[in-house]
């Protein structure tokens, strides 16, 4: 299974500035019952993008929000924004997004705290805590959580962790499960049992990256050594746990999370926690290669070669070996001894014209 630095690792900056799907997705924004300025054009708008007629939506929403429609204002600077009425226009993006902004759109105020912390449309970092301030104080969890993240990490204000956690707790309270999960973070290196609770209180929602993390820290040998800070399961009261390793690995594999489905196959496995099933693990492996994780791409073609659970293919167990070698990140390193072992075995013993069915597949598809 894979070892854990620390959570920065999966934490990536942007991601807690997300916001969720745009508000003219959403049918509701068609009946908004005051009937304001520009609101049939802007229902057309939506509809228009919706069916993927982005010019027709951005004259739509053009005219609209020249009426001072802070839904279209924002719908125009979205498509400025993404370059989707032609070119990208992040000046043309923030005045809209400004306008909308101060007429109370709160998705707007997220994308100007976004563009900020990507330094954009003349925009600066130290303008973002101001549009996530104002996003919060309406009201957004994505906004509080933003702040959280900043002032524990001290983007753009002074490092605060007592106050970035309020924030976070402030997120969880408006129900946003990333937030606990970066609760959980905030406590990884000082508190490792703390930050477990947190974790698991954040898989209870679904959220697969927690699964993932609190059931590593149940493994029998969770430690992790860095230059500044040691944890170890003993220091914090945390139990090896078979069974809830495999229960919290199955959460984040039924998630989707490709890292998960490749561990959560290796305890079917070896009944590790879990009834042991050969068959269970064969797909668990498959489902972890079609979702590009390195490990799973190598035990899918450790199965296919053997036979187990699956039938016996030695052109996809080349294939999937040899696309475990071009796959992303992960820590294959572990197991580069046993692939290369592999290899030999099927380049020994195989017909060449098989392995090179494999290698032709491989080429055609180019960069994986």
């Amino acid at each position: 299974m894979e070892t854990l630095d620390s959570p920065d690792e999966i934490h990536v900056m942007d991601r807690a500035f997300e916001t969720p799907a745009l508000d003219f997705f959403t049918d509701e924004k068609f009946d908004t019952g005051s009937d304001p300025a520009g609101q049939d054009d802007y229902n057309n708008a939506v509809a228009a993008y919706k069916s993927g007629e982005i010019p027709t939506a951005f004259t739509l929403a053009g005219l609209a929000a020249d009426e001072g429609h802070a839904e279209a204002q924002f719908m125009v600077g979205h498509i400025l924004q993404n370059g989707q009425a032609g070119t990208i226009d992040y000046h043309g993006a923030e005045a809209r997004f400004r306008s909308a902004a101060l007429a109370g759109n709160t998705d707007a105020m997220m994308a100007l705290g976004q563009m900020s912390v990507r330094e954009q449309g003349g925009l600066q970092l130290s303008d973002a805590p101001g549009w996530f301030s104002m996003a919060a104080n309406a009201g957004r969890g994505d906004g509080m959580r933003a702040l959280g993240e900043m002032y524990i990490k001290g983007i753009a204000v002074a490092a605060d962790l007592e106050k970035g956690r309020k924030w976070l707790q402030k997120a969880v309270d408006f129900g946003d499960t990333i937030a606990i999960r970066q609760l959980a973070d905030s406590y990884f290196e000082t508190d490792a049992g703390i930050a477990l609770r947190w974790y698991k209180k954040a898989a209870a929602r679904g959220d697969q990256e927690s699964a993932y993390i609190a059931a590593i820290m149940h493994q029998e040998d969770f430690n992790i050594h860095q230059e500044d800070f040691n944890i170890h399961q003993e220091d914090f009261n945390i139990h090896p746990d078979a069974a809830e390793v495999a229960r919290l690995m199955r959460i984040a594999a039924e998630a989707g999370y490709g890292a998960a489905q490749t561990d959560y196959g290796l305890l079917v496995y070896e009944g590790r926690g879990v009834t042991a099933s050969i068959d269970e693990a064969a797909a668990w492996f498959e489902k972890a290669a079609l979702n590009g994780d390195r490990e799973g791409q190598f035990f899918y073609a450790f199965v296919l070669a053997k036979g187990e659970g699956v039938k016996r293919s030695y052109e996809d167990a080349y294939y999937w070996l040899l696309k475990s070698s071009k796959s992303g990140k992960s820590s294959m390193g572990a197991y580069d001894g046993d692939r290369q072992t592999l290899k030999e075995r099927l380049e020994k013993n195989v017909d060449p014209a098989i392995l090179q069915r494999a290698i032709n597949r491989i080429t055609a598809e180019g960069s994986p």
